[in-house]
């Protein structure tokens, strides 16, 4: 150990825990897949028959670093629930009384649920041939890379939410309220401002193409220029995961729709921020059960 509380070993255990449990629950790897298959290819192929394109890009490839994100969301706060459950069971009582440092602690959890978020969100990847998406080993390495880093950021701000509730039920009814938020205002579904590849925009009647206009939807040859209303895009700007899936959708596409710099500055610099948080907080609520 060291004099920052670093101690490896701690961090291997409590990693290695994560992963046991996870290869226990099986309903997680089925609710990735059924969440991908929903999301993607039923969504994505069925909504994709209206909206032929975003960008060039067919809508379930436009999706594709929605619904990886939206794994990655899922399973990093499954894992950040399971703190309540520790010091249900008393897991927690034994590290208060044990000279493991706090930080260590913290890490092995927000690397295992780190790594468990980067295996459920490396699922969608497999549908890449269906979707005919042409990627390189090297993109493959960056999208996982970028997974995981997302995952350390969200793990440890749903252990910080965890750290403040007592039952199941109360973080389970909030991190409904925290992932849908983040997915739907992240430019996961549709984006800022960009010409959709639809069809039958020109034989709509005039005067309802001039409301559509009103709303930031106008029409140029067969495509649509889809702009979000105002509000919605200060909501987008604000939310951090807007930042984290427009790098990946960089990686994997090579399109993004927010600066490249603020995508790697909220992304790499998110997750330690919030992994000390994250450590703080598990600290204090220990204190207070002492």
């Amino acid at each position: 150990m060291n004099a920052l509380g670093l101690n490896p070993g701690v961090v291997g255990i409590m990693w290695k825990r994560e992963m046991l449990r996870y290869g226990r629950d099986r309903s997680q790897i089925f609710g990735a897949i059924s969440r991908t298959i929903l999301w993607l290819v039923i969504l994505g192929f069925g909504l994709g028959a209206a909206l032929r394109e975003i960008e060039g890009y067919s809508y379930a490839q436009y999706i594709l670093p929605g619904v990886i994100t939206l794994n990655v969301l899922f399973s990093s706060l499954q894992c950040a629930i399971s703190l309540v459950w520790d010091r249900e069971v008393g897991l927690l009582r034994s590290v208060i009384v044990s000279p493991a440092p706090m930080l260590s602690v913290t890490l092995g959890k927000l690397f295992g649920g780190a790594t468990i978020a980067t295996i459920q969100g490396a699922i969608p990847l497999l549908f890449i041939p269906v979707l005919g998406v042409r990627v390189s080993p090297q993109t493959i390495v960056g999208a996982l890379a970028i997974m995981f880093v997302m995952g350390v950021a969200i793990t440890a701000f749903g252990i910080i939410v965890a750290s403040r509730l007592k039952t199941f039920e109360g973080f389970g009814a909030i991190s409904n309220g925290i992932i849908q938020p983040l997915y739907f205002l992240s430019g996961s579904i549709f984006p800022l401002r960009g010409v959709i590849g639809g069809v039958g925009f020109l034989d709509i009647p005039a005067h309802l193409r001039d409301e559509l206009r009103q709303l930031g939807i106008f029409a140029i040859g067969g495509g649509w220029v889809v702009q979000l209303p105002v509000f919605i895009q200060v909501l987008v700007y604000m939310n951090p995961v807007s930042y984290q899936l427009d790098l990946l959708r960089y990686v994997l596409l090579d399109f993004q729709q927010l600066p490249l710099w603020a995508d790697f500055a909220v992304t790499f610099g998110l997750a330690p921020v919030l992994a000390v948080g994250a450590a703080a907080s598990v600290k204090t609520m220990l204190d207070k059960r002492r």
